[in-house]
C-alpha cells in the first residue's frame, strides 16, 4: 500500500513539474500580475516641486491614479512625471486594460505627440530623451534624461535675477514685467539663422544652445524652442498659468492672463532683416487667437485637440 501511495505521489510530483514547465511563462505572468494589481504607488519625496506647475489643463492633467485604465490615464501619467521632474517612476497596467500594452507601444513611438506633454511642464523638468520599458505583466519603466543640467538652471536663473534687479519694479504690471522680459530677449538676442538652416537640411549644429533658454538669455542666439522656453520659465516665475504651443515647424507661448487665454510669439516679433539690423515688434504680444490667424493664417497653425485653450 506504501509503495502505491509513494508512485502516485511521483506521478503527481512529475504531472505538476511538467505542468509548471510547460506553463511557465502564463504561471509567472498571472502571479506578477496579481501581485502588481495590489501594489500601492505614489510620487517619491524627492521629486522636484520647485518647477512644478500646479495649473490645469483641457489635454493633459495631474494624476494621484497610477495604475492606468485607458490611453488618457497614460498620457496623465506621462505629464504627472514629468511636472513633477522625477527622473525615474514605475506605474502598472489595470488587469481589465486589455490594450495597455499596444497603447504604450503607440504612445513611445509617437514623438509629436510625447513632445507636446513636453510643452506643458518647466522646461527645467522637460525631457531630451524618455525611455519605457513594457513587461508582459503590465509594469511600465518610464526613465528620463532631462534637456537642462543643475549648472545651466543656474546660469539661467542667475541671468532672470540680474534682468528683474534692473528691469523690473514693483508698482509694474504682470502684463508690463512679461513686455519688459519680451523686450529684453529679442534686444540681446538675434535669431539662429546658420543652425535653422542646418536643422531643415537634416545637420543640426552641435553644442549650439539656441534651442534653450540659455541661448537668448546667456548666448545672444536663439531659435523659436529658445525663445519659447526661457519665456515659460520667466512666466512660471510670475505664476501665471501657460504652455508652450507648437506645429511641426514652430513653437510660442499661450498665456492665460486675465482669464483669458492669449498668444506670444518672440520669434515673429524679433524678425530676421536682410540688413542685419535689430528689430523690435510687439505685433505678437499677447494677443487673442482670432488677432493671430489675421496675422499669420499657416505658420500658427496647431492641433485643437491638444491646445483647447487656444
Amino acid at each position: 500500500m506504501k509503495k502505491i501511495r509513494s508512485f502516485l505521489v511521483t506521478i503527481l510530483f512529475c504531472f505538476l513539474f511538467i505542468v509548471c514547465f510547460t506553463y511557465r511563462e502564463d504561471i509567472v505572468n498571472f502571479v506578477m500580475s496579481s501581485a502588481v494589481q495590489n501594489k500601492q504607488v505614489a510620487l517619491p519625496n524627492d521629486s522636484n516641486e520647485a518647477n512644478f506647475n500646479n495649473y490645469e489643463f483641457g489635454f493633459v492633467k495631474e494624476t494621484d491614479e497610477f495604475h492606468v485604465k485607458n490611453k488618457q490615464d497614460i498620457l496623465n501619467v506621462i505629464y504627472t512625471i514629468l511636472n513633477h521632474g522625477i527622473n525615474d517612476f514605475t506605474f502598472y497596467c489595470d488587469k481589465d486594460y486589455k490594450n495597455c500594452t499596444d497603447d504604450l507601444g503607440e504612445i513611445s513611438r509617437d514623438q509629436v505627440l510625447l513632445s507636446t506633454i513636453n510643452n506643458f511642464v518647466s522646461p527645467y523638468n522637460s525631457y531630451e530623451r524618455v525611455y519605457f520599458k513594457i513587461t508582459s505583466y503590465g509594469e511600465v519603466n518610464m526613465s528620463i534624461d532631462k534637456l537642462y543640467s543643475d549648472e545651466e538652471i543656474r546660469s539661467i536663473e542667475s541671468k532672470i535675477a540680474e534682468f528683474e534687479t534692473v528691469n523690473i519694479k514693483d508698482n509694474m504690471s504682470v502684463r508690463d514685467k512679461i513686455k519688459a522680459f519680451h523686450d529684453y530677449l529679442i534686444n540681446n538676442s538675434i535669431y539662429d539663422q546658420e543652425r535653422a538652416k542646418a536643422i531643415e537640411d537634416g545637420n543640426d549644429i552641435e553644442g549650439n544652445n539656441s534651442h534653450k533658454a540659455n541661448g537668448p538669455l546667456i548666448d545672444g542666439i536663439a531659435l523659436c524652442s529658445g525663445y519659447s522656453d526661457a519665456m515659460k520659465i520667466y512666466l512660471d516665475k510670475l505664476g501665471i498659468p501657460n504652455y508652450k504651443i507648437s506645429n511641426s515647424n514652430h513653437i510660442w507661448n499661450l498665456v492665460n492672463l486675465d482669464g483669458e487665454w492669449l498668444h506670444l510669439d518672440l520669434t515673429w516679433d524679433d524678425p530676421v532683416t536682410t540688413d542685419g539690423s535689430n528689430i523690435l515688434l510687439d505685433r505678437f504680444f499677447l494677443i487673442t487667437t482670432d488677432e493671430l490667424h489675421k496675422l499669420d493664417s499657416t505658420g500658427h497653425n496647431y492641433n485643437s485637440v491638444y491646445y483647447p485653450e487656444a
